[in-house]
């Protein structure tokens, strides 16, 4: 090989290198979550209005579901 094509492996090399290296390591990553929306009274089937157990109940899911998502 002469001088010309060992400066070419050279920089092709080190660009691979580079190259590599910025792949491994991406640090942008980011998580988004969306925010929390929880039931509002108009969410509530009306037939269930009265029954406090009902209503008990779909608070009790509410926050279990609230709990699991934000872990």
């Amino acid at each position: 090989m002469n001088t010309e094509e060992d400066e070419f492996r050279r920089i092709e090399a080190e660009a691979l290198r580079l190259w590599a290296a910025q792949t491994d390591d991406d640090d942008d990553t980011q998580v988004y979550a969306r925010p929390w929306i929880g039931l509002t009274w108009e969410d509530m089937p009306e037939e269930y209005a009265g029954d406090s157990n009902f209503l008990s109940g779909a608070r009790w899911a509410e926050a279990r579901l609230k709990e699991r998502n934000h872990d």
